[in-house]
């Protein structure tokens, strides 16, 4: 045997040992797998089985409730009126409050006029008063000086103070 056929040979013998370990894996690999399939066959059966007993509880639970559901389709409607019904007396008063608003509003713009009217002929009138007052002091002031000069000029005549010390004065 030459090398080239030791060669050939060890790789012929590597290869026989490569297919050998894949051919014991695949083996081993479709054992899990069957083993896998029937586990899983078997959980989706016990799935399934308690899926059917639930559902035929439900429907059981269900039997004989439709009195029950005209009952509540009954309180729906009758709700459904009520709350229209409430609507539109909530729109009315709602209307009311805005008419009332309104004339309020009409109300206390009337009377703001009117008491800006009365200010401003208060205002008028104090001042007149005002200036009238103001006259009248005058006049009250020009006659005490006219009446003090009047009296000096009396007591002068009276008391004879001479026209030198009147000049000093």
């Amino acid at each position: 045997m030459s090398v080239k056929d030791k060669i050939i040979f060890g790789v012929l013998v590597v290869l026989i040992v490569v297919a050998g370990y894949f051919q014991y894996m695949a083996t081993n690999m479709i054992a899990r797998m069957d083993e896998l399939n029937k586990n899983d066959a078997e959980h989706v059966d016990v799935v399934h089985n308690e899926f059917r007993e639930d559902l035929r509880k439900l429907n059981l639970q269900f039997i004989g409730r439709g009195k029950h559901l005209q009952k509540a389709q009954q309180d729906i409607i009758a709700n459904t009126k009520y709350i229209e019904y409430v609507t539109d007396s909530l729109g009315n008063a709602i209307q009311e409050v805005q008419y009332n608003l309104d004339e309020l509003d009409r109300m206390v713009a009337k009377q703001f006029a009117n008491v800006e009217d009365d200010i401003q002929d208060l205002t008028e009138s104090f001042n007149r008063e005002r200036r009238r007052s103001k006259s009248e002091r005058a006049e009250i002031k020009q006659t005490i000086t006219a009446m003090q000069s009047e009296i000096k000029a009396l007591n002068d005549k009276v008391f004879g103070v001479p026209e030198e010390e009147k000049d000093k004065k």
